[in-house]
């Protein structure tokens, strides 16, 4: 059996030098905490419900009756996301029947859904009968909760309300994603919203995982306390990812039987680095023009930088996204790092048989303030169809809708479910507060099925392994008339 176990370099020697707060030694070992802990949870949630602002909405607003109906994705996370049929004890379900229901009776409405299949290779035929509804003039359907990568690309079909004029809706409030808003709204016109009316936004957002056991047997730095002091960044990543790198099934070759410092899949995690560096792919002038910032000094640099962590680091386990055996060495233990969204912990943790943390992903480097992520595309964006009926009574329900899921929904996903069933200590749960709030959206990354979808730049350069400088200068113009095209659509809407 052969091993290569790397000496850790000076980087991360210097980084052993940050005060420890908490010894890996100190964690429990249960996936859970104590029953005591899960109710200190649940009672901040009901504290923080009683003292929050309320959904602003008239006391006695009342629609007698009124139908309002939901057009859904069907498939994996998404089918319960905003309407589940009965309660089963699963704190999340629960929360989303308890919402609709405390809706229903609030302002006097019937809550339905229409469920179809509608994730990567059905997102067609599931906006064909959006667009069908719409254009047959009826009333089918109040919202739209769609998948977030495609249905921007449908904006400029003049299909949905403008959604700055709809009544009741407060894009102020805390319930919806203000970054969101504002990187959305164009020339007057907002089509889409977000925010906690949608828990897969948060299940789907990035995140490191860490296999605690591998970082007690290598002598890695408290990770938690390298986050805490600013120097969780690309470097630190690219030097533990390297330092583990061992053929322990002695076949003289790495395979997903053999151990490793990251788990890095080659698809979804490369969009992720350029919110997570803080690197726009577009932005707005002094004009207030959009522009491309892929060009970039920086951009390039950061884009070379990505390119060495799958192609040149030996720890980094890179397997194409879904293939069976894309995340192996993380699951069975056999990896140190791996890089995957927030739902990976109840998708494929929750019966793992070693304790693992969870902290945000890296930094570019020091000098970038915050630690950001992105939240993966397939998490649900609202919209509005043009033909939905009384706007007055789905803006409020919409609203109240949102309200109930901030003060029940989200708490009970990211406070109960991820903080205190799947994650494993309660150092992960501050990095949890961490990683949501660095949630990054931007023009670009979300409109980027309207333009060449440019926020897949990284895929091709992973997959080819090639050059980003050559590769941004060949889809330069292509991007640059895509996007064009989308902002003079926008323009010829405007009101």
């Amino acid at each position: 059996m052969q091993f290569r176990i790397k000496t850790v370099s000076a980087l991360l020697a210097a980084l052993m030098l940050i005060p420890l707060a908490a010894a890996f030694a100190g964690c429990g070992s249960e996936k859970s905490n104590a029953p005591g802990q899960a109710e200190t949870g649940e009672t901040t949630a009901e504290t923080a419900a009683e003292t929050e602002p309320s959904d602003g909405l008239p006391p006695d607003l009342r629609f007698d009756g009124a139908k309002y109906v939901i057009y859904s994705r069907e498939d994996l996370i998404w089918p319960n996301e905003m309407v589940t049929d009965e309660m089963n004890g699963e704190i999340v379900n629960d929360a989303v029947f308890n919402r609709q229901k405390y809706v229903e009776d609030r302002l006097g409405v019937d809550i339905g859904v229409v469920r179809a299949p509608g994730i990567w290779g059905n997102e067609g035929k599931f906006f064909d009968r959006l667009r069908g509804s719409v254009r047959s003039g009826d009333n089918e359907f109040q919202l739209v909760a769609g998948y977030a990568y495609f249905v921007t690309a449908l904006a400029t079909e003049g299909i949905f309300t403008n959604l700055l004029n709809v009544p009741y809706l407060n894009f102020d409030r805390p319930w919806w994603n203000s970054n969101l808003r504002d990187e959305l709204t164009l020339y007057g016109q907002l089509y889409f919203a977000g925010g906690d009316l949608s828990y897969t936004m948060i299940a789907q957002m990035f995140a490191t995982f860490f296999n605690k056991s591998m970082a007690e047997k290598y002598a890695v730095p408290d990770l938690y306390e390298t986050v805490r002091a600013g120097k969780w960044t690309y470097d630190t990543l690219y030097e533990l990812s390297a330092s583990i790198s061992n053929d322990i099934d002695g076949d003289g070759k790495m395979t997903a039987e053999d151990e490793y410092g990251l788990v890095l899949p080659i698809g979804n995690q490369c969009d992720l680095f350029f919110p997570a560096f803080n690197q726009p792919l577009t932005a707005r002038d002094e004009s207030g023009d959009i522009v491309i910032k892929m060009g970039d000094a920086r951009a390039a640099d950061i884009a070379d930088a990505v390119l060495r962590l799958y192609k040149e680091n030996e720890g980094v386990f890179a397997k194409t996204e879904d293939k069976e055996d894309t995340h192996a060495p993380f699951i069975h233990g056999r990896a140190l790092l791996n890089i995957a969204v927030l739902n990976f912990a109840i998708d494929k943790l929750r019966d793992s048989s070693f304790e693992y943390g969870i902290i945000p992903v890296p930094k570019y480097d020091e000098s970038q303030k915050d630690y950001h992520t992105l939240s993966q595309d397939a998490y649900s964006l609202f919209c509005i169809p043009k033909n939905a009926g009384d706007l007055e009574m789905i803006g409020a329900v919409t609203e109240a809708m949102a309200a109930e899921s901030y003060f029940s929904v989200t708490p009970a996903f990211f406070e109960t479910a991820m903080k205190y069933k799947y994650s494993t200590d309660e150092n992960s749960i501050e990095m949890l507060d961490i990683i949501r709030a660095g949630a990054l959206f931007n023009f670009g990354f979300v409109n980027s099925v309207s333009c060449q979808n440019m926020i897949h730049i990284f895929r091709a350069m992973v997959q080819g392994n090639t050059p980003y400088a050559s590769l941004y200068a060949k889809n330069e113009s292509k991007y640059q008339a895509a996007l064009t095209k989308l902002v003079d659509a926008y323009k010829e809407m405007q009101p």
